[in-house]
């Protein structure tokens, strides 16, 4: 069944509605790409808006701030979507975001910017309604938050922002991706952290360290890497728990 996103979820610059862009150099793939996306039943005219652009240097910063869910074309003659794609990271973390293409060596790169999935062109009609399903509920799962204590006062953190914790005695210090990345020491131990997010995307791989799996991009027993780069020890004694139930949760998004 189909992910039908909450109206009041959908709330951005006063406004309930869904932002979808589309980038390719190739208006009528664009144009088709639109059409396909419509006819999908988790489409939604009332509460979805589809902006397409064959021009990729007309995206500028409002364009991406404003944008939910970002379909980009890898290939645009002049422009490598890969490039471009660092540039609107560098200005939102926020879209999710899904590579178009012919090819399929780019998937290593897409760590790099955070990508939610790449979308054959060939297999178009077989891999969209799959992919945009999950990227409905990626965009709501955006809105997801966690209540902390923060030098005094009560805070509230995007778990999509959230890219790990870690142990410092009684409390934890919260590593947020942001421009620049940030860090919060918070008063929660990590065990209730852990408590109140196993069931958010959130994996124990270590007594000091719990991660948010979205920044997760392998394990090994060698350690977790992250797609910040960064890479965290891992326990060893629990190695196999660990990646089961990463494993898990990689086959469910």
């Amino acid at each position: 069944m189909g992910t039908r996103l909450d109206k009041e979820i959908l709330t951005k610059a006063g406004e309930n509605m869904l932002h979808i862009l589309i980038c390719d150099d190739d208006r009528t793939f664009a144009d088709f790409l639109s059409q396909q996306i419509t006819l999908l039943p988790e489409f939604d005219r009332r509460c979805m808006k589809i902006t397409t652009l064959d021009d990729p240097h007309t995206i500028d910063k409002s364009v991406i701030e404003t944008s939910d869910l970002i379909f980009l074309d890898i290939d645009m003659g002049d422009i490598n979507g890969l490039s471009l794609a660092r540039k609107m990271r560098s200005i939102s973390k926020s879209f999710i975001l899904i590579f178009v293409t012919n090819y399929g060596e780019y998937a290593a790169e897409g760590y790099e910017v955070n990508a939610f999935r790449f979308l054959p062109k060939l297999q178009l009609k077989v891999k969209l309604p799959d992919y945009f399903s999950k990227a409905l509920a990626a965009c709501q799962s955006k809105n997801r938050t966690i209540n902390v204590f923060c030098e005094g006062e009560s805070t509230s953190v995007f778990l999509d922002q959230l890219v790990y914790a870690e142990t410092d005695g009684r409390a934890a210090i919260l590593h947020i991706s942001d421009t620049p990345p940030k860090t919060l020491k918070v008063r929660m131990p990590l065990r209730s952290m852990e408590d109140k997010l196993c069931d958010e995307g959130f994996l124990r791989i270590h007594n000091s360290y719990l991660v948010n799996m979205n920044y997760l991009s392998s394990l090994q027993t060698s350690g977790a890497t992250l797609t910040t780069g960064e890479t965290l020890p891992l326990s060893l004694h629990n190695y196999r728990a660990i990646k089961s139930k990463y494993l898990e949760w990689k086959g469910r998004t």
